[in-house]
């Protein structure tokens, strides 16, 4: 026997004592870029794993059982070493929040999060690292390969991964001291814009659930139909990029409205998946106007490219630089939004119940918003706008025609009303006075704006007259 092969073990077995490979050691490891390194490793012996047993015809049994106890390994180191990382930055956060709070929320300008920037260089080395010789291809592509095969990643990988993604974006967004971690989340969003057809268009792709299938040989490691479970942390990690202004307008650009607007209303917001559909319907609000819920770590409202929820100021401003960006979207693209895909689709007869409802209620945010307001003269101005809402008025159901009376408002409430809206209201306005002093009588008690609003209304209807 030769000497390599004789003492082969025994090197192997010194090079693992240099690297945490069980999990006991990886939960008490504190060094980023070895849990990194070790995440890269291990995901690219799971992807061997997976081509090897692709391209196989046929196996005895014993080495197929040591394959898969091999590959059962690898995905428990993987999803340990992912949740650790994880776990380190969420404990840098808890101590920089409590330290502010401790401090009578004084923030300590001369503090930076290091584990958060490790984390960051780690995982886009190729960004930081200068040296070619030193970085390898699965440096460079580790992230973005990530992404793209969460469908061969252990379930708890996968939640780990979109984690760390959406922490990294929305650290210095969120929280009383958002500003300390400001540096890594507008640096990791400029990595993302840089790579946006690749991680965005993976983000949106990933919604198509019928084109996923169930994962393959287990990989999944348990939590159902990986086509949902993926949809919906694409989901939200999409959404989390789109807290970032440039990221979100490179979006909404005219040029991107086929492969990544467009879908949602023509097809992921009608999945029959409930969970699928209303995660979709979620990310088509944030797109329409902007304006996303905090994603943890404390704070309501945020900031972005340098702007921090500390002051209510910088929250206005980051408002105002969002709807100012979806309101110039929905008046250039009015036509294939509003008219074609929202009235024509979301909210028709052919649409399922919930997302007629989302979708309306949407489209009510969207005109009552003061930015908004080029598009909402634009809706009640038209006759074919103004009969799709009185037929949602008597829909049976009562969530539904709550929502009608919304919208149905703004044309009643509009000063200049067009002569063809005026003479439907008008042709219509004693079957509509009588059906409107019944409709939610019941919240008149309880809700007073519905009440004054209904009665302002039923008001303007009664003193509708034809111009001569």
């Amino acid at each position: 026997m030769e000497n390599n092969q004789a003492f082969g073990w025994l090197m192997k077995s010194a090079v693992s004592a240099l690297l945490p490979t069980a999990n006991t050691t990886i939960e008490g490891c504190n060094d980023v870029s070895v849990l990194v390194d070790g995440v890269s490793r291990d995901f690219e012996t799971l992807l061997s794993a997976v081509a090897a047993s692709d391209g196989k015809s046929a196996s005895n049994d014993k080495d197929v059982s040591t394959e898969n106890n091999n590959n059962d390994d690898t995905k428990d180191n993987l999803t340990a070493r992912l949740d650790r990382i994880k776990t380190l930055l969420y404990e840098e956060r808890s101590a920089s929040s409590a330290a502010v709070t401790n401090n009578n929320g004084q923030i300590n300008l001369n503090w930076t999060p290091g584990v958060a920037t490790e984390v960051f260089k780690s995982f886009t080395a190729s960004n930081n690292n200068n040296d070619a010789a030193t970085t390898t291809t699965t440096e460079q592509d580790l992230l973005p390969k990530l992404l793209q095969n969460l469908p061969s990643l252990p379930f708890e990988a996968r939640k780990s991964i979109s984690a760390i993604f959406n922490y990294l974006l929305v650290c210095g967004l969120d929280g009383v001291d958002a500003i300390q971690f400001a540096s890594v989340s507008t640096a990791f969003a400029s990595y993302v814009l840089e790579r946006a057809t690749l991680i965005i268009g993976t983000f949106v792709h990933c919604h198509d659930c019928k084109n996923q299938g169930k994962s393959e040989g287990g990989s999944g490691g348990g939590g159902g139909d990986n086509g949902v479970d993926i949809t919906l942390l694409c989901g939200s990690m999409l959404r989390s990029s789109l807290r970032h202004a440039s990221i979100y307008q490179w979006v909404l650009e005219d040029a991107n409205c086929d492969q990544l607007v467009y879908p949602f209303l023509d097809e992921y917001v009608h999945d029959p998946n409930f969970d699928v559909s209303s995660d979709a319907l979620e990310t088509v609000r944030v797109m329409f106007t902007g304006l996303a819920a905090p994603s943890g770590g404390g704070g309501s409202g945020g900031g972005v490219d340098g702007y921090n929820d500390d002051t209510d100021t910088a929250h206005e401003e980051y408002k105002q630089q969002m709807e100012a960006i979806a309101a110039a979207f929905l008046e250039r693209k009015y036509d294939p939004i509003i008219m074609d895909r929202m009235n024509h689709k979301c909210i028709s007869s052919n649409a399922n119940y919930m997302t007629r409802r989302m979708s309306l209620q949407l489209l009510s945010t969207i005109l009552l918003n003061r930015s908004n307001f080029n598009v909402m003269m634009k809706y009640i101005s038209s006759s074919q706008n103004l009969v799709t809402i009185l037929c949602l008025l008597r829909d049976p159901s009562p969530h539904i025609t709550l929502d009608a009376f919304q919208v149905f408002k703004i044309f009643v409430a509009n000063p200049g009303k067009p002569p063809e809206v005026v003479k439907i209201l008008f042709d219509n306005k004693v079957k509509l006075i009588k059906y409107l002093s019944g409709l939610h009588k019941e919240r008149e008690g309880s809700d007073e704006q519905y009440r004054d609003e209904k009665g302002l209304v039923i008001a303007t209807l009664e003193g509708l007259e034809l111009e001569s």
